[in-house]
């Protein structure tokens, strides 16, 4: 093909061949500007689609974004019911009126009985510092400590001699800490190593091996479970040992009915149809108690001394938008049991006035009726009431055995 093309050029003269170059520089010319087009257009294209995405992206986050909000009482009428709707028509109600409750699951062992009374004496005890007694499983003791990794100190490793409190066996303490210092006794020094967790919240000390200096103050003595310990510390509830077992029975045994009885009511109710516009407000709701805890949560921190704060994602350990989705899921059952206690408040004609307040809320903490209209409405208030009321109505219906 070359030795071709060699004659047919040299069969040309001059002026041809120079056109014939002309002719080929010119549709050379127009491929590269068509060329330089098509670049173009695809790059306009290309970043308009990244403008559109990004843009896209931001419509959907405004759109799917919880905002949160602390309007308790938004889409509850005065008397505590979700507005325009009849509850009774949103779900399938559990048969309230014939439950049967397992005792078995009611009651409160005395085994369960012993370990609070042990519990309770330990936060009674004394510190003992001139006590021959070896540190054992489920002890209570006070310790100093200095944390070092690599020979320097690190931030939160030191008690500076201020003394603190461990109960062994807790696992409050890193890795194996607590179990080391077991068979020591008060006035020990004794040298701790642990080797943080990669995860550790402190990520200048995750996965990293620390050694610990730690001086044994002393253990705590717990003192007799008698009748005078009962009257002198316990009066509120009871005057004897006996009393006293007895009153931790009874206690908890109302408490795992009550659990056991809001479970049953839950899980034997199906809801065909959530209310919108409460439910989404509901969503609303929780991500303020959230943010609210966040918030305490660091308050706490910077009041003790601490330099350091939690976020909101580190608090429900995911991303917010993976947090706002969930929602969805997570709510369901708050919604469900104001639908069904209205259901059977409903069924029942039962009514609430702020006058039964007095008799479900401790008026010391929540600071009255009042006070709490003031902080969450009126609406929210009577809807916690009718909860209440409710509860009490279907308890009394229940058989245990």
């Amino acid at each position: 093909m070359k030795v071709k093309k060699q004659i047919e050029n040299s069969s040309m003269s001059l002026g041809q061949q120079r056109r014939l170059e002309k002719k080929k520089e010119i549709e050379r010319a127009k491929r590269n500007a068509l060329l330089s087009r098509i670049i173009t257009y695809s790059l306009i294209i290309l970043i308009s689609v990244g403008i559109f995405t990004s843009v896209g992206y931001s419509m959907y986050r405004n759109v799917t974004k919880i905002k949160p909000s602390s309007d308790f009482s938004a889409y509850l009428t005065d008397d505590g019911l979700i507005k325009d709707v009849t509850a009774n028509d949103l779900l399938d109600l559990a048969d309230y009126k014939n439950i049967t409750a397992p005792l078995s699951e009611i009651e409160y062992s005395d085994e369960a009985v012993d370990n609070d009374i042990n519990t309770l004496l330990k936060d009674y005890g004394e510190l003992a510092t001139d006590t021959d007694a070896l540190i054992k499983d489920g002890d209570k003791v006070n310790i100093d400590y200095v944390g070092t990794i690599d020979g320097v100190e690190f931030s939160g490793g030191n008690t500076n001699g201020a003394g603190t409190d461990l109960e062994i066996g807790s696992n409050s303490y890193v890795d194996d800490f607590e179990s080391q210092l077991i068979g020591h006794k008060a006035g020990d020094n004794v040298t701790v190593n642990v080797t943080f967790p990669t995860d550790y919240s402190n990520a200048d000390v995750a996965g990293k091996e620390a050694v610990f200096e730690v001086v044994v103050n002393g253990i705590y003595e717990a003192p007799e479970f008698t009748d005078e310990f009962v009257k002198e510390n316990l009066s509120e509830d009871a005057s004897t040992v006996a009393e006293y077992r007895e009153y931790l029975k009874q206690t908890n045994y109302e408490e795992n009915l009550d659990t056991w009885l809001e479970k049953y009511l839950l899980d034997n109710t199906t809801v065909n149809t959530y209310p919108e516009k409460y439910f989404n407000h509901l969503k609303s709701i929780q991500k303020y108690e959230d943010q609210m805890s966040v918030e305490y949560m660091n308050n706490f921190y910077s009041s003790m001394g601490y330099d350091q704060t939690v976020t909101f994602e580190e608090y429900v350990g995911m991303s917010e938008t993976v947090y706002d989705a969930n929602l969805e899921e997570e709510i369901k059952d708050r919604a469900k049991k104001a639908l069904l206690y209205q259901a059977i408040y409903e069924n029942e004609g039962l009514t609430v006035s702020k006058d039964d307040y007095s008799a479900y809320f401790d008026e010391a903490t929540t600071g009255g009726y009042d006070a709490q209209v003031e902080d969450e409405g009126v609406g929210y208030v009577m809807q916690q009431l009718i909860e209440k009321k409710v509860f009490d109505y279907v308890k009394e219906l229940v058989t245990v055995k």
